[in-house]
């Protein structure tokens, strides 16, 4: 016969310790989204002057982007 409350116990602390990470996740994206948002503001309306013509991606585009490629090297290394 198995022994099934170990499982039970090991399924609920992995789905805190996910659900914790998730929202850790959440506080470090926003705060780096935050933090490139004025910077991308800048290049973006440097390369509007510079070549007159609307870049392709907006600053909130930009500034999300980086933050998607920034926030999981935090996480993953």
């Amino acid at each position: 016969m198995s022994d099934l409350t170990n499982n039970a116990s090991w399924n609920a602390h992995e789905s805190k310790s996910a659900s914790a990470s998730s929202n850790e996740y959440k506080v470090y994206f926003g705060l780096i989204l935050l933090a490139a948002l004025p910077i991308c503001t800048l290049l973006w309306a440097y390369a509007l002057v510079r070549n007159l013509a609307l870049p392709e991606q907006g600053p909130i585009r930009k500034a999300w982007s980086e933050a998607q490629s920034i926030t999981p090297r935090i996480f993953w290394g």
